[in-house]
């Protein structure tokens, strides 16, 4: 394949360059543009659909479609004093390419289009449609591919660049659970606290959490933020306060027994203590892993302490079973459940046909063994069936996603392209139906 370097940077730092906090809904729309005006420029039939939410670019036609899902949403920058350089301008340094969205997930959405552009241009005939999938609500609640997986025809099969590499056929399930607790002071005579805040999102270890005492003073912790599909990696803010508080003689109040109660039965980031059923790490000769909790937000609102908490659950454990943990440690410290959503564990036969070609693209690129690996995080594999995970992140990659600084390799990003064109190539470009 031909790759034309300087117009995939270029691409990519105009994409970088919009800030596409998946909340703004202005700025994710404005980068669902760009990237479609990026496909239409390239000769690619490009199609906004699901109420705006989702972008269409296709190309190569056939009775067979072969999926990309891709998103062009980016979490919160987070503290940007702690940004080398500004998080919405990608910036080339030393051999990286800086920039929030860069390896999530605008990098590989802009390595897979030029990928897309090169197929069209090796004069081999198209057996299978190529339709790449460009969500806008990938970091929350995703209500772009809610819509888009009701209303509009689903790909035979297909790969999320949103992962590790090699091939990611099993990933784990995820809920967003809300636990609410009354507020209720005591004697004002007492030191109390009496404020209690952390987090920004679901999806990201917190690295600020704020307390405020009765006697006006305000505390601050400062962890690492990193996602929460790997938590051990950074450090929580709120575990932090809650070690720092016991320093403090004070009286015991709602705030301070709702930050032990996350200290106590989270911060082994496996929960052991909300009594869940034991599991094996293995299910079918798969590694499933196990089911990690990370606490991610607190907030006072009205009367009551809101407590977010990421479940990064294992593919054999079941949403029945954590919220009656859930609800057992509710009953314990006098709260409720206010609000869970949830996504299913993903597992893809490793005998699925399409994963040859992806194996193989793969090895000839890289030179190394392809193999199967989980996926700690969540990504539009769990949108719909027969996706996997597949990169951007090779094997000695950093993965920074989520955490200030955030970058890719350019070697990779070339890679990546390399990759990606080989299996669109070896998928579409062959006669052969891989839905048999």
């Amino acid at each position: 394949m031909t790759l034309e370097r300087e117009k995939m940077i270029d691409d990519l730092k105009g994409l970088i360059g919009i800030p596409s906090i998946s909340s703004d809904k202005a700025a994710v729309e404005d980068a669902l543009d760009y990237v479609l005006e990026l496909g239409e420029r390239m000769g690619m039939r490009c199609e906004k659909v699901a109420g705006g939410q989702v972008g269409t670019i296709e190309i190569g036609q056939g009775d067979e479609t072969f999926g990309i899902l891709t998103h062009v949403d980016v979490v919160n920058p987070g503290r940007e004093e702690l940004w080398k350089s500004p998080p919405f301008t990608c910036e080339l340094r030393e051999g990286n390419l800086y920039g929030r969205g860069t390896l999530d997930d605008k990098g590989p959405t802009v390595a897979v289009l030029h990928a897309m552009g090169a197929a069209m241009e090796n004069g081999k005939p198209f057996y299978k449609n190529v339709r790449l999938i460009v969500g806008t609500q990938e970091e929350t609640e995703w209500v772009d591919m809610e819509c888009y997986t009701k209303h509009y025809s689903l790909p035979d099969y297909g790969f999320t660049p949103d992962g590790d590499f090699p091939i990611g056929n099993v990933e784990k399930g995820c809920m967003d659970i809300t636990l609410r607790f009354p507020t209720a002071l005591v004697d004002e005579a007492f030191l109390q606290i009496v404020g209690l805040d952390a987090g920004t999102a679901f999806n990201i270890v917190p690295d600020c959490c704020r307390v405020l005492l009765s006697d006006g003073r305000e505390l601050v912790t400062r962890g690492k933020a990193v996602h929460t599909c790997a938590p051990e990696k950074g450090e929580n803010a709120i575990f932090l306060m809650g070690r720092q508080l016991k320093q403090f003689p004070m009286e015991s109040s709602s705030f301070s027994r709702v930050l032990d109660m996350l200290t106590e039965n989270f911060s082994d980031y496996y929960g052991e203590k909300l009594g869940l059923p034991e599991k094996e790490e293995y299910f079918a000769g798969e590694f499933i892993h196990r089911t990690v909790f990370t606490p991610v937000l607190i907030r006072t609102v009205g009367t009551f302490i809101e407590v977010g908490i990421n479940v990064r659950f294992a593919y054999t454990t079941t949403e029945d079973e954590l919220l009656r943990a859930f609800g057992r440690l509710c009953e314990e410290y006098g709260g409720e459940i206010a609000c869970v959503t949830s996504l299913p564990a993903v597992l893809v036969s490793r005998n699925t046909p399409f994963l040859k070609i992806l194996s193989a693209a793969y090895e000839e690129t890289t030179g190394l063994t392809s193999d199967f690996v989980l996926g700690y995080g969540g990504s539009y594999a769990k949108a719909m069936p027969g996706i996997v995970s597949f990169g951007p992140i090779l094997p000695g990659m950093k993965d920074c996603c989520h955490e200030e600084n955030e970058y890719i390799p350019l070697a990779a990003l070339e890679k990546n392209c390399e990759i990606y064109y080989r299996a669109i190539e070896g998928i579409a470009q062959c006669e052969k139906s891989f839905c048999r």
